[in-house]
């Protein structure tokens, strides 16, 4: 068992940092806000005063922020994990979190030239049930000899763990997955809306596609709420950061990608309709309110 640091604990770090207690081993967490930091240690995490503390008491420390000014900020800000020195040298940085390849590339090269920390990027897909039921999907970017190192801790809530190459391969695979992710629940709100138009019952066409080629995760997860109106998880915001960073990337690569270029524009129309927090459920809300052409 492991003594192991966690800095993030929102819809998916948290059960993520549950599993890891449940596996046996010791969790140190730290957090900006409070509640979720009692609501670890309410569990058996201890709370460290800083995110140097985990670094130095820990064998590997855990992100799963929101985006790349976060990671700087708990890594390289105040207090921050490379402040460590050189009683973090051979420990492992494992970042959960969705930032774009080069800035990940850039920050492990500064990492580990300030404290001989390694960094794993390791974003992960799956959503917070697959958080909670240890079924995660992770794509990791980083050496060898450390994802073999990190493969055990990371199978307490993965399912599945692919070592896709070198340093940032993980993010640029976990963006391929966000481009298909994305237009599939933009062809969803479409969909539906499109169902209801045509007078037929959508929840029973939605049931009829159970084992086609429609069914997916997302149908059977993602769906039912949009149906009910019911907020999902994770702000329409974090979505379009992660199609931002898409098409930064194509342009570099010369990829045309027009579809995530249209995905990208439908979440600006949710975000600019005030429908930010409720997720997929707010494109449906955008595609009830356009006009019939």
């Amino acid at each position: 068992m492991s003594t192991l640091g966690w800095i993030g604990l929102g819809n998916i770090g948290m059960p993520m940092a549950l599993r890891l207690l449940r596996a046996g081993h010791a969790v140190h967490v730290w957090g900006r806000s409070a509640a979720p930091v009692a609501a670890a240690v309410a569990q058996g995490a201890r709370a460290a005063a800083t995110p140097a503390a985990l670094a130095r008491q820990c064998d590997a420390v855990f992100l799963c922020v929101t985006d790349d000014a976060a990671v700087e900020a708990v890594v390289f800000g105040a207090d921050g994990i490379a402040t460590a020195g050189t009683a973090a040298a051979g420990r492992l940085l494992i970042d959960h979190s969705t930032i774009h390849p080069e800035r990940c590339r850039a920050l492990a090269d500064r990492l580990h030239a300030m404290c001989g920390m390694s960094w794993l990027d390791a974003p992960v897909s799956g959503g917070p049930k697959g958080a909670e039921q240890g079924t995660l999907a992770i794509m990791v970017g980083g050496v060898a000899d450390a994802v073999e190192a990190a493969r055990p801790w990371l199978s307490a809530y993965a399912g599945k763990i692919t070592h896709v190459g070198a340093s940032g391969a993980g993010l640029v695979a976990k963006s391929c997955n966000q481009s298909v992710v994305a237009a599939a629940i933009a062809a969803w709100a479409e969909t539906i809306n499109y169902a209801e138009r045509c007078g037929i019952d959508v929840a029973r066409a939605v049931e009829a596609m159970e084992g086609g080629w429609a069914d997916s995760l997302i149908r059977q997860q993602l769906v039912p709420q949009m149906l009910r109106d019911q907020f999902s998880p994770g702000a329409a915001s974090i979505m379009l950061k992660d199609l931002e960073i898409i098409a930064d990337l194509a342009r570099k690569a010369g990829a045309e990608m027009p579809l995530n270029a249209r995905v990208a524009g439908l979440l600006r129309e949710q975000i600019a309709a005030g429908e930010n927090a409720a997720g997929p459920a707010g494109l449906v809300r955008l595609y009830r309110r356009k006009p019939a052409s």
